[in-house]
């Protein structure tokens, strides 16, 4: 496999992650934790790639993957929307994405990355322990048959 390539998002990149996000989070609702990012929208990607940091994962100049990063105080930046296409899915493309968050959360001297993940779901919360992810606590969902927990990793 040809190793994936990350870099920031353009606004010419929102119609194939919005298929990309598409994909990935209907495996979450063939799971049992449907998210809003399986019916994301063109514009409403545009306007987080225009309003916050997103990456993408690329193989031969196709859009895989991706991750969005927000500062949401001078310390902490929320990680979200990491998606992976299914057709892509356990290559590491994943782990890829969030390398490379993590890097640029580093070098935007911030200390935290948190999430939001699902607690039951089967592998998640896993995913992001192996990567030094604990739970610092409950984040209820309204409108959801299911809650999430929130995971911090502090980074050195």
């Amino acid at each position: 496999m040809t190793e994936p390539q990350i870099r920031r998002a353009t606004v010419t990149d929102a119609e194939k992650l919005t298929q990309v996000y598409r994909s990935a989070y209907r495996e979450n609702r063939r799971l049992g934790f449907p998210a809003k990012a399986e019916s994301v929208t063109r514009s409403e990607v545009a306007d987080w790639i225009w309003k916050r940091q997103v990456y993408v994962a690329e193989i031969d100049d196709e859009v895989v993957g991706g991750v969005r990063l927000e500062a949401t105080d001078s310390a902490r930046v929320k990680l979200s929307r990491l998606g992976v296409h299914e057709s892509q899915k356990g290559k590491g493309i994943g782990g890829r994405l969030m390398d490379h968050a993590e890097e640029a959360v580093r070098n935007r001297s911030h200390t935290t990355v948190w999430l939001t993940t699902p607690e039951k779901h089967p592998y998640l919360p896993g995913f992001y322990r192996r990567r030094g992810y604990e739970k610092t606590g409950e984040y209820p969902l309204e409108n959801r048959r299911y809650d999430e927990i929130v995971m911090e990793k502090r980074l050195q």
